[in-house]
């Protein structure tokens, strides 16, 4: 189990948390697209507990990971993590739906990470928006934060499926927990990580 501390900024410039990171020094650690399965039992009783259960497929790697509620007493959010890597995902899929836990809805993410003072700063784009998480040991994520510029911009504790929700009501946009890109937007997403796999990410 590991404490994931962690600072979410809404709407941020990334090119220029990018030429920044680079400006710094910041290790790149690539770019690669996420394709998240959120599961739970039919009466949602994960969600009612504030559990999250979920699996990824990301950069060919399957990665199972229970999340238990975030703590609400800290300058950011801190949720206990558990997280494995598993060696099949359709069989891991097949082994939780066994037990009862279906998918409740899917989405995904384009995610550049890189590595600095400690931190994992991410890249995020999502279908409705650009983000930057921040994750690593709590003293260090502010001064992180203000190295990169990102100092008075906009944070969120919250969830990417909860900020969904909330632009989708902003929108008058019918509920839809999922949130997936469409094509051709997605082939040219999955088209460009391809492309750039194993070089350097330019600033």
């Amino acid at each position: 189990m590991s404490l994931e501390c962690e600072l979410k900024y809404l709407n941020p410039d990334l090119d220029a948390v990018r030429a920044a990171l680079g400006n710094l020094g910041a290790e790149p650690l690539g770019r690669c697209f996420e394709e998240n399965l959120v599961l739970d039992d039919q009466a949602r009783s994960l969600k009612k507990r504030g559990l999250l259960l979920r699996l990824r497929r990301a950069g060919g790697v399957s990665t199972l990971t229970i999340k238990q509620p975030a703590r609400r007493d800290a300058a950011c959010k801190v949720c206990a993590e558990h997280e494995t890597v598993v060696s099949a995902f359709a069989e891991t899929l097949a082994g939780l739906e066994a037990l009862g836990f279906v998918p409740a809805f899917v989405y995904e993410k384009l995610r550049e990470t890189w590595r600095l003072s400690g931190c994992s700063i991410c890249l995020d784009s999502l279908p409705f928006g650009d983000f930057v998480e921040i994750e690593g040991p709590e003293d260090a994520l502010r001064s992180c934060a203000t190295a990169l510029g990102l100092d008075g911009g906009l944070t969120s504790r919250e969830t990417y499926h909860a900020l969904n929700m909330a632009w989708r009501r902003a929108r008058g946009l019918p509920e839809d927990e999922n949130f997936v890109f469409v094509e051709p937007e997605r082939s040219r997403l999955l088209a460009e990580v391809e492309a750039s796999a194993g070089q350097p990410i330019k600033n």
